[in-house]
């Protein structure tokens, strides 16, 4: 069989784990890998490695012109690649196809145009929501007015900056802010910036819903939970993803089988109306990965993304049954009728500078890990994956960045068996840091369970 060249364009986040599901293939791939720094992971196993710390594109471009007679087709994990053109780019200068959508379809470029863009899929999906524009209010005081008026309607809002932030930039009522005066401030702060999204907070429970296209099928992944703060019991600051679960069936478990088809026939409606008639070439890829809120009286879309989510893409790739380099090409072709998952648990924790997302706290970074405890505790334990994420390989040894700094994933038949092996990797790092104790614990899902059963009874009554 001949060898496949796969370009990996990565910002040292969930490509370590990609590239290892790629690896398992039959194929025997090569991996061509661009990325911000040299990451020990994707290092030791691509074919060819470049550093491009601002992952420009057109250097991405040049490097995949340069190596194209051997590439297949490419992948990222950064929705910055995508937001730049990325794919437009590479494919018209290099000819390589990539698996993400064009720019076209980049919708997490405005929050204000994902809820627009909403309102003609599935209105049921938005939230109330109101977008305030400096260009339509002749001063910051008006557009405060105005935002004072529609949050005492809402009665806890949530503040959302248009541009992407992954998380940054959010305020919730509640978290970070819970009185008027400083609710406006953090408004005004937001607004200086550009447009502003203000939206109901919603009670209920998240999850994350992910599928995959190739510009004609629709593909739904089993269903995913992001833990998106920083802190034990949902406190710190929003960050990228601390940690994420799956079930071993399609759903969560606070989600019923009649709510989850439900979600998933909307979603697949929702993604017809958007691709159009017939093939819909820009519409591939890890086509859509959208933040849910599951209410007492259905789900409401929170953002959407045109990439996979960083750690629930390792729970989702680590429980695929199909080759994926297979499952890739049927995606390029246009025949990608299905993707295998097993009925298997997984779990992700992430383990983070000590001070990562604390209030409060500047960030840090360049301290030096030991990821050899780790290392040795997978290679005797099955179902037990280590891949670091913004760390740097320099002088020998490895040294974390501000971001998370390695992502433990655990396999097995059932969530506590999944967690469990996920924690003893975790436990095995060497140097200054921690993670979340409670991703996908007992207390957390059975709280979940509860919650989501309280809502349905109030809703009902």
């Amino acid at each position: 069989m001949d060898r496949v060249g796969i370009l990996v364009v990565s910002k040292c986040l969930s490509a370590p784990g990609i590239i290892d599901a790629l690896s398992r293939s039959s194929y025997r791939p090569d991996f061509y890998v661009v990325e911000r720094q040299a990451n020990p992971f994707t290092l030791a196993r691509a074919a060819v490695h470049r550093v491009v710390p601002d992952l420009a594109v057109g250097e991405v471009a040049k490097f995949a012109r340069k190596h194209r007679t051997r590439l297949s087709f490419g992948l990222t994990d950064t929705e910055d690649f995508i937001v730049a053109g990325g794919r437009d780019v590479v494919e018209r200068e290099a000819g390589v196809p990539m698996l993400c959508v064009t720019g076209e379809y980049a919708v997490e470029k405005s929050k204000a145009d994902q809820r627009i863009l909403f309102e003609r899929l599935f209105r049921s999906a938005n939230p109330r929501y109101r977008v305030f524009d400096p260009s339509r209010f002749k001063d910051e005081g008006s557009a405060a007015v105005a935002f004072r008026r529609f949050a005492s309607e809402l009665k806890e809002p949530v503040i959302k900056p248009d541009a992407p932030a992954r998380g940054a930039g959010v305020g919730v009522w509640g978290q970070e802010f819970s009185n008027e005066d400083d609710m406006v401030s953090f408004f005004k702060r937001v607004y200086s910036k550009g447009r502003v999204v203000v939206e109901e907070r919603l009670e209920g429970e998240e999850s994350s819903f992910h599928a995959l296209s190739d510009g004609r099928h629709f593909i739904v992944a089993p269903q995913t939970r992001d833990y998106k703060r920083a802190l034990d019991g949902n406190k710190g600051k929003l960050t990228g993803g601390m940690g994420s679960y799956r079930d071993g069936a399609s759903h969560l478990p606070f989600v019923t089988p009649s709510e989850w088809e439900s979600v998933a026939l909307q979603e697949r409606s929702a993604f017809m109306r958007w691709k159009g008639r017939g093939s819909n070439p820009g519409l591939r890829g890890f086509v859509l990965y959208d933040a849910l809120m599951h209410t007492g009286r259905g789900f409401k879309v929170l953002e959407r993304n045109s990439r996979g989510g960083n750690t629930e893409q390792l729970c989702l790739f680590a429980t695929v049954e199909d080759d994926l380099v297979d499952v890739f090409f049927r995606m390029v072709e246009g025949t990608l009728k299905g993707i295998r998952f097993a009925k298997k648990a997984s779990v992700v924790t992430c383990a983070v500078p000590l001070n990562y997302g604390i209030p409060g706290s500047a960030p840090l970074g360049g301290e030096m890990i030991d990821l050899d405890a780790a290392y040795a505790v997978q290679k005797r334990t099955p179902g037990l994956m280590v891949y670091p994420m913004d760390v740097t390989l320099r002088a020998g040894g490895t040294y974390m960045g501000a971001s998370r700094s390695v992502a433990v994933v655990g396999v097995a038949p059932s969530v506590e068996e999944a967690r469990e092996l996920s924690l003893s990797g975790v436990d095995s790092l060497g140097g200054p840091l921690r993670s979340r104790r409670d991703v996908a614990s007992k207390e957390d899902l059975y709280a979940s369970v509860r919650h989501m059963r309280l809502l349905r009874k109030t809703v009902s009554a």
